[in-house]
């Protein structure tokens, strides 16, 4: 019966395609690269989403929805935002996210009624909430600062699908919002190569373009407010190599194989443990698809190659399935994540996960407000703004100073 089980894995992992993984091209014939399918969210994201439109039930009016969510979340979290301001995700916008203090407003003066129209992967996981409470929070500051109030105030909209796979659906949903004539666009693209008639269709429209967490392949935008994800893939693979002595095999699970950020923690992990980590093999290397589940995925590299030592996650979602597949195979093995969502931090707290490399999505979404202000007014943006990344593991996961980098 194990044999059958294991002839089966095997033709489930030559599904997708073929491509080496580990230190050289000529060692790697007989890896598999793993696709995966993005699945239902867990019930514990679909509470997020749920705690995060209650407080628009009584609000009847459909066309005004968005604005009054913005505005709710905004008046009941004053005091979390203004801790997040005196926090260390705010201090990395001021001092080290590029020539520009992004948490300034002084040159500010957006026209009344502005609309800063953002669309992002999907709006349901634990890091683009946090994001969106960074944008809410700048988008509130800027309207203080004017005194806009009713139709004068500047308005936020957030949309994405629902499917972090779904290419398509996003295309439509930006081609719905330009046709609203936004006032600045904030996009993170599913396909960073998908987006192009409708960059060329904003630069026609004089919308200026802020590319936030994962770039698209184009001269048209105007800046990108994003994370070092070369950078943190590559302290990822030093974290890990420490962890299991310098030795052995690891896989990686990897999120949208057309998303830039998604490629940049890949190759910045597989290129440091190729040059610096001779012992280390990288036996295999999974991207999420819509044809085979993560969970499937980490299930049949754990039978296929049981010596494992080692899995690096590059986002939260393939982080929660490859715990979950450890934790009921019984193995020893590292798990090493991006992202903090509830189940990550609780996972490190436990000592089921070494560490999570977590990004600055709060202030992500501050900056990219920020950046879209003042490419609409013509003021000088970088043109990569660098939000930071935390390290987070048991020694610092219950530490105040580092609290509000949690999806929580």
């Amino acid at each position: 019966m194990k044999k059958v089980v294991v002839m089966l894995l095997c033709a489930m992992l030559t599904m997708g395609s073929i491509s080496a993984c580990g230190k050289s091209e000529s060692d790697k014939n007989g890896k598999n690269t793993v696709q995966a399918q993005t699945e239902d969210k867990t019930t514990e994201e679909n509470k997020t989403e749920n705690k995060q439109e209650d407080s628009n039930k009584e609000d009847s009016n459909k066309e005004d929805k968005e604005e009054a969510q913005s505005q709710e979340e905004s008046e009941d979290t004053v005091d979390e935002e203004e801790n997040m301001a005196e926090d260390t995700t705010m201090k990395v916008l001021k001092e080290d996210a590029g020539t520009i203090d992004y948490t300034n407003l002084e040159e500010l003066n957006p026209e009344p009624g502005s609309h800063i129209a953002v669309v992002v992967k999907n709006t349901k996981s634990n890091f683009w909430v946090t994001v969106k409470k960074g944008m809410t929070a700048a988008v509130k500051d800027l309207n203080e600062k004017m005194g806009y109030k009713g139709d004068d105030k500047v308005k936020l909209s957030f949309e994405g699908p629902a499917d972090e796979l779904d290419v398509e659906s996003q295309i439509n949903t930006i081609d719905a919002v330009l046709a609203e004539n936004p006032t600045v666009l904030c996009l993170s693209a599913i396909d960073m190569e998908s987006c192009g008639a409708q960059l060329e269709e904003a630069m026609g429209n004089e919308i200026p373009v802020i590319i936030l967490d994962s770039g698209v392949e184009s001269d048209l935008v105007n800046t990108v407010c994003a994370t070092d994800n070369y950078a943190a893939g590559a302290e990822a693979a030093k974290k890990m190599a420490e962890a299991i002595g310098d030795k052995g095999q690891i896989a990686v699970m990897a999120h949208a194989e057309t998303s830039k950020s998604s490629q940049d923690r890949e190759k910045g992990f597989t290129e440091e443990i190729a040059k610096n980590h001779p012992d280390i093999d990288i036996v295999n290397i999974s991207h999420e698809n819509e044809e085979t589940s993560m969970s499937e995925m980490a299930e049949a590299v754990l039978v296929l190659y049981p010596e494992v030592k080692g899995y690096y996650c590059t986002n939260e979602y393939a982080a929660n399935d490859v715990l979950d597949v450890v934790e009921a195979s019984g193995k020893d093995i590292t798990v090493l994540g991006f992202d903090a969502g509830k189940k990550q931090v609780n996972a490190v707290k436990n000592g089921k996960e070494l560490g999570t490399f977590v990004q600055n999505a709060y202030g992500m979404g501050y900056a990219t407000v920020i950046a879209g202000i003042r490419a609409d007014m013509g003021l000088e943006n970088d043109k990569f703004i660098n939000t930071g990344y935390q390290w987070i593991d048991s020694s610092n996961v219950e530490l105040p100073e580092f609290a509000n980098y949690l999806y929580e």
